[in-house]
């Protein structure tokens, strides 16, 4: 059986090489996702970002799924 050719692509970056518009897409996920989704009412803006790595799997040039990896100890 064949698996259908989805487009799939990932990036893996730190806050600083994130471009504007890929920071908007990861944030509007989250709160996609954490805000409307979930219902989780907590400040997602945490100060953290800044010091993870940030996981992101494209569809095209469609942000479908993202990872922020922090820092043990963090």
């Amino acid at each position: 059986m064949s698996q259908p050719n989805l487009n799939l692509h990932h990036s893996l970056k730190s806050f600083d090489q994130l471009t504007v518009d890929e920071l908007y897409q990861i944030l509007r996920l989250r709160s996609e996702v954490f805000v409307v989704e979930q219902e989780c009412v907590f400040l997602d803006l945490d100060n953290k970002d800044q010091k993870c790595q940030h996981l992101s799997l494209y569809q095209g040039e469609e942000l479908v799924a993202y990872c922020r990896i922090v820092p043990a100890g963090l």
